[in-house]
């Protein structure tokens, strides 16, 4: 008889196979990094800083945040408070300046992620419809100092990250399935029931294209974090609600068309993540995929194209994962102060010796803006 920890296994790895094309390899001439932080005192900010001059700005927000949608012209930064936070704050990253602070609307909360349209005039932001017990995409007008000009359906309960497709117009939301109120801080009101799905979303006007979700035995499996290749390869990382013995994979990609395929990793190394992603990324070339589990102090390596397990190196409470300046470097970032830069091919980890970077305590992004 199959015991249900080994079903789980058997459900992930029968899900494997290669499925990607060859990407063209990409090279950028640098990075500003941004993150939001806890510094020594208590408070609250968000920061932006290079890897080798350090610093470029660094600014106090009410409460603790979350995580950036960038302007395609690279210059505004939409930063959103952590849920069920309310604040979100679009700032000039060339200034290091706030240029327009808004809210969501009293029975809306903001779930951390968004993303800008093409052109930049439009803001879509993950919300939860606490009261109505459903995702919303709230659409914020960035022309006319970000006021809310309406909003659709995620296709689901607890939306989270969404991205943008290459054609513009297509939203890939990740609802992670959990249903939560802000008065209820922390609880989990559905596990039992949770059903997360990965939604592909046509920005203009909120129309369902596609819905994915996982085998049944894995609704458990929240689906939280997103991050999109050059040939719009989907990286899912994943955080697990069932029994604490269970053995999951967390890590899958996906291209529209296909199943949604979950990643195999060495026992020993899925077990070490603990049940838990905090970010997910491509590297320069969008050949190797890096996702975080600070929970088990790991940052884990991936090939996206072989839909397989590369290597992971220690970082201790590294969350957030942010692509470094060669393919199979990053950078990553340290919730106990700090930042290295890590590499897939070398499994090493070497801390960026700036000062700055030692002032606080780095939150679960880490999201690069070419310069």
């Amino acid at each position: 008889m199959i015991s249900r920890r080994n079903l789980l296994w058997f459900l992930a790895g029968g899900l494997l196979g290669p499925i990607l094309p060859r990407p063209s390899p990409a090279r950028s001439a640098g990075h500003t990094y941004l993150s939001a932080r806890a510094d020594a005192g208590g408070g609250y900010r968000v920061s932006g800083f290079s890897a080798g001059a350090g610093q470029a700005f660094d600014l106090p927000i009410p409460a603790r945040g979350h995580s950036f949608a960038v302007h395609s012209g690279k210059r505004i930064a939409a930063h959103f408070a952590r849920r069920p936070g309310r604040f979100a704050r679009a700032i000039d990253l060339r200034r290091g300046a706030v240029v327009s602070e808004f809210t969501a609307p009293d029975d809306r909360h903001f779930c951390g992620h968004g993303v800008f349209s093409r052109d930049g005039r439009l803001l879509y932001a993950s919300e939860n419809d606490f009261n109505g017990e459903r995702g919303i995409v709230g659409i914020y007008d960035a022309k006319n100092e970000y006021g809310r000009i309406g909003e659709f359906s995620s296709h689901g309960v607890g939306p989270h990250d969404m991205r943008l497709l290459s054609d513009g117009r297509t939203l890939v939301v990740a609802n992670g399935g959990i249903l939560t109120r802000p008065d209820l801080p922390g609880v989990k009101l559905n596990l039992p029931t949770m059903a997360p799905s990965l939604c592909y979303v046509d920005r203009r006007d909120g129309r369902l294209l596609q819905a994915f979700q996982l085998a049944p035995a894995l609704h458990q499996l929240s689906i939280r974090h997103l991050a999109v290749g050059v040939d719009d390869t989907v990286a899912v990382a994943m955080q697990y609600e069932g029994p604490s013995g269970d053995l999951v994979s967390l890590v899958a990609v996906h291209r529209r068309g296909g199943p949604l395929r979950l990643l195999q990793g060495p026992p020993d190394v899925v077990r070490a993540m603990k049940q838990y992603c905090g970010s997910v990324c491509f590297d320069l070339s969008s050949r190797v995929i890096a996702v975080s589990a600070p929970r088990g102090n790991l940052i884990t390596f991936w090939d996206p194209r072989a839909g397989g397990y590369i290597s992971s190196v220690r970082v201790v409470d590294g969350s957030g994962v942010a692509p470094g300046e060669r393919r199979g470097e990053f950078l990553a970032s340290s919730g106990r102060g700090g930042v290295h830069v890590v590499d897939a091919r070398s499994s090493a980890a070497r801390p960026l010796n700036n000062d700055f970077l030692h002032t606080g305590y780095w939150d679960n992004h880490l999201v690069a803006v070419a310069t």
